[in-house]
């Protein structure tokens, strides 16, 4: 089973607990805790830092817990959805809970389109989304759930070959969870909008996020982005920082580096085609600019994956 930096927990610790299931990729962990209170006075007693997005559902029982100093409480058919958080799980009743979390860069890995990934992580910038669903929707979380857990089971245990096929229908359930989770915060974000005390940085922000959309491959500049919106380049930075907590500087090259990636990985293209399909004036360039965001060249990122 892969360790990774995106769940928290000691999954040895987890795996002592009657019934828990785990799986994990690179950029991403799924687990099933069917009963919390063991956890909660050993393993998972202490507050946490979860290092990517995370989704949790409560399908029995209760739960409190805090998310960024901010006090939750989840009873049954309750989902939360939170960005990178310090959370805490504090008392918990005959809980069972299904925890995801994963960070941008899995995005890359199941070949989704950065125009899905993007909205999903603007949307839950800064807040914690929450709702309760009928015991329908619930249900149909599980089983997506469960659906994954069972395929992932079966490929690590040899019941079934490994092959491109089977990586493939994994990748699209992981996918639809993603699709159902971006639903899930949108819908959360309309109904909690108050449109007379609406706040034109969130609107601002929306129009960046969309002309980013459409001009990512070409354009980094901050003036660029702050005329179409007619904008000084100072207020629009100052409107995105104060409302995201990152400057559009960061949006764009979250925006480029993730598409570098994401040609790195799943195209057949050679960095110099990149380069100058993503408007960098030479690969060299291109090199830098990537190196000073992740760490690694271009070269480095593709011989690993």
């Amino acid at each position: 089973m892969v360790e990774n930096k995106i769940f928290p927990y000691r999954i040895d610790a987890l795996r002592q607990i009657n019934g828990v299931e785990y799986l994990a990729c690179k950029n991403a962990a799924l687990v099933h805790i069917p009963s919390l209170e063991q956890l909660i006075q050993g393993e998972m007693k202490y507050p946490a830092k979860f290092n990517g997005y995370i989704a949790i559902l409560c399908t029995g029982g209760e739960v409190a817990l805090s998310v960024q100093m901010n006090d939750y409480t989840l009873a049954e058919n309750t989902l939360l959805v939170a960005p990178a958080s310090v959370v805490a799980f504090k008392q918990c009743r005959d809980c069972e809970l299904y925890i995801m979390a994963f960070d941008s860069e899995f995005a890359v890995e199941m070949n989704i389109d950065i125009k899905v990934v993007m909205p999903i992580i603007s949307s839950l910038h800064t807040s914690v989304a929450m709702r309760s669903f009928d015991s329908v929707h619930t249900m149909h979380m599980k089983e997506m759930f469960a659906r994954l857990y069972k395929e992932y089971s079966e490929s690590q245990s040899g019941v079934v070959d490994k092959n491109y096929y089977r990586e493939m229908s994994m990748r699209h359930m992981y996918a639809s969870i993603i699709f159902r989770l971006w639903e899930f915060v949108a819908a959360v974000n309309k109904v909690e909008a108050a449109p007379a005390q609406k706040d034109r940085s969130g609107d601002y922000f929306k129009q960046l996020v969309n002309l980013l959309h459409e001009n990512y491959r070409t354009e980094r500049s901050v003036e660029f982005y702050a005329n179409q919106m007619n904008l000084t380049p100072k207020h629009l930075s100052r409107v995105v920082r104060t409302y995201s907590g990152k400057s559009v500087h960061q949006w764009i090259d979250d925006f480029v580096v993730l598409e570098i990636k994401n040609l790195l990985k799943y195209s057949d293209l050679s960095i110099q085609q990149i380069s100058y399909e993503l408007n960098f004036p030479n690969p060299s360039f291109m090199g830098k600019y990537f190196k000073r965001i992740t760490g690694k060249t271009p070269g480095e990122y593709r011989r690993e994956i």
